[in-house]
């Protein structure tokens, strides 16, 4: 991998796709009034395809590096002064170049001070970019094969080392996310070999921590993805898939969904100097959930002529709230790395022996895990899966089923209480927010929530009452 440089992406009067604020919509997050800026630049270096010619091998490099040009998205505050010294580095996914964990962690984001840097690092969307929703801002973009995004991000990685970034703004720690695919692609980053070679000649690793979210380790591809088309699956028990310390500190954050297939490579929590590690499995959570979002990139590609294909559930969607665990792992995993004070330990959900499926009470709810307040006084039973309606079309081609019952498993649904039976629990429901503000402010002190986070939580309360 070579960094070679960064320049200011070309300037054609276009906002960024994937802009953080799109003002005539009053869509997404207006950073000015934050004391944030947005810059788009563009990245330039040389990478190898990786591959693996020996299935179950080492990872190697195709004899030739190819260059390449790709963009950069970078937040950041606009002074120097009020910057915290903290970045977190996300590839951005495979499907329209979304910033899932921006969109999940930008509240806590910009309450701390902290700087964002999303990073397209996938060559299917160089090419979208540059053919179809931008052709004029994003002529310049070359990614030529797919199996260069981890020197790709290698070289963001770098760039970010050398302060040519963040303008006045310095990096600090560096923490790379992602989540469901380009979780994987952490998991990859960090297992294969990639972050030991991202280090400074002195050895000194230019990533200190991982987040690796709502991926599966244990998932078959999409839990440990090939390094380049036509590569064999690593096999189910390989020892990569089961995530390893290299000295980083690394947070796997599970739904529901993934830890069903996570079993096999499940293991202990470390607290060692090379291996600090925490697993933490929130109950009651799913992969896809209708959670709130800021993206404007699908608006953004449908303004550009694109279409998606048309997908729904047939069941009600969850309304649980992962994002809020996201960020307060990532508040734990920093602290971890800036004041050596240890995330908290959670307990595991229950998984049934031998089976891809999780231990239930007789409501059906998921037994073990961190415990949100829906689920210590639920009013509803919250499903890790969805099933597909009749009106799918088929999933977009970069994912790796082509089936929409396949991708409503991913789904979070809901099966609500009768209003008898949630009367019946808890009374009235003045009696039952009184329950959930006590779950709340015990999930607070724990640490699985952040106490601004837990506020939000119990301001949207009353909505989930029926009746």
């Amino acid at each position: 991998m070579t960094y070679r440089s960064v320049a200011p992406i070309r300037d054609t009067g276009s906002v960024p796709f994937g802009t953080a604020h799109l003002p005539d919509l009053a869509m997404g997050v207006d950073l000015a009034a934050h004391g944030y800026v947005e810059e788009e630049l563009l990245l330039s270096g040389a990478a190898a395809v990786w591959h693996r010619p020996v299935p179950g091998g080492e990872a190697v490099p195709r004899a030739v590096e190819s260059p390449f040009r790709t963009r950069v998205l970078v937040r950041r505050p606009a002074e120097a002064a009020t910057a915290s010294g903290f970045t977190l580095l996300e590839p951005l996914h495979p499907d329209l170049d979304s910033a899932l964990v921006w969109n999940d962690v930008h509240p806590w984001l910009l309450r701390e001070g902290h700087a964002w840097v999303g990073v397209t690092a996938f060559a299917h969307l160089a090419t979208q970019l540059r053919e179809e929703i931008d052709p004029e801002r994003y002529a310049d973009l070359d990614l030529p094969h797919e199996g260069q995004q981890y020197d790709v991000l290698a070289a963001a990685v770098r760039a970010l080392a050398a302060g040519d970034l963040l303008g006045p703004v310095a990096p600090g720690p560096v923490v790379l996310a992602g989540m469901s695919a380009t979780g994987s692609t952490c998991r990859v980053f960090l297992q294969d070999g990639f972050h030991e070679r991202c280090s400074t000649p002195a050895g000194r690793r230019l990533v200190d921590g991982y987040l690796i979210a709502i991926s599966s380790g244990g998932a078959g591809a999409a839990g440990y993805p090939p390094l380049s088309p036509g590569d064999a699956v690593l096999a189910a028990d390989d020892a990569r898939r089961t995530v390893t310390g290299h000295g980083a500190v690394v947070v796997e954050l599970l739904s529901e969904t993934e830890s069903e297939t996570h079993g096999p490579v499940l293991r202990a929590d470390g607290d060692e100097t090379d291996d600090r590690y925490r697993l933490v499995q929130v109950a009651g959570t799913a992969h896809v959930e209708a959670r709130p979002s800021v993206l404007t990139n699908r608006q953004q590609f449908e303004d550009a002529g694109g279409r998606r294909p048309a997908f729904a559930v047939r069941e009600p969607l969850s309304d649980a709230r992962f994002d809020l665990y996201a960020r307060a792992a990532l508040a734990a995993l920093r602290r971890w790395i800036t004041d050596d004070v240890p995330a908290p330990r959670a307990d595991r959900l229950h998984l049934r022996p031998g089976a891809e499926e999780l231990e239930r009470d007789e409501d059906g709810t998921a037994l073990g895990g961190v415990r949100p307040p829906w689920v210590q006084v639920p009013l509803a039973v919250h499903l890790p899966h969805g099933t597909a309606s009749e009106e799918c079309e088929p999933p977009p081609p970069w994912m790796p089923f082509s089936d929409p019952e396949a991708l409503a498993r991913l789904v979070g649904t809901v099966r609500r209480f009768p209003l008898a039976e949630t009367r019946r629990r808890y009374g009235t429901r003045a009696a039952w927010l009184r329950r959930f503000a006590a779950a709340t402010g015990q999930q607070v002190a724990a640490g699985w929530l952040l106490a601004e986070d837990g506020t939000e939580l119990l301001h949207h309360a009353p909505e989930r009452w029926r009746g």
